[in-house]
């Protein structure tokens, strides 16, 4: 009985994994992708410097963030999930939501 039903309980699960993993990107406040093609997307982000300074992007840069990338791609951006996020080679600098950034922080003009 349960070799039947092993096939159904595994795509329900991963239905349900799918499902939830979308719904805490979307609670996180992360815009939809639907965004790239209304040109909006790059709105929603800041660049946060090396220095920790933070600072408005320029149009090249929300260019770049509205552009459709594979997954795998290497050449798509870094969006950082924390303000304090660093890279593998240690630096602090990356794309970031701009409604994520703490309120001791400024942003400066780009």
């Amino acid at each position: 009985m349960w070799d039947a039903a092993a096939p159904v309980l595994l795509s329900c699960a991963i239905v349900l994994a799918l499902f939830f993993a979308r719904f805490l990107w979307t609670i996180r406040g992360v815009p939809s992708d639907r965004e790239k093609d209304a040109g909006t997307y790059g709105d929603h982000f800041v660049s946060v410097e090396d220095d920790g300074s933070v600072r408005e992007l320029t149009q090249e840069e929300k260019d770049y963030l509205n552009t459709h990338f594979l997954p795998g791609d290497g050449n798509r951006p870094y969006i950082k999930d924390r303000y304090n996020q660093r890279t593998p080679d240690g630096k602090i600098g990356g794309f970031f939501l701009r409604r994520r950034v703490p309120r001791r922080v400024a942003i400066l003009e780009a």
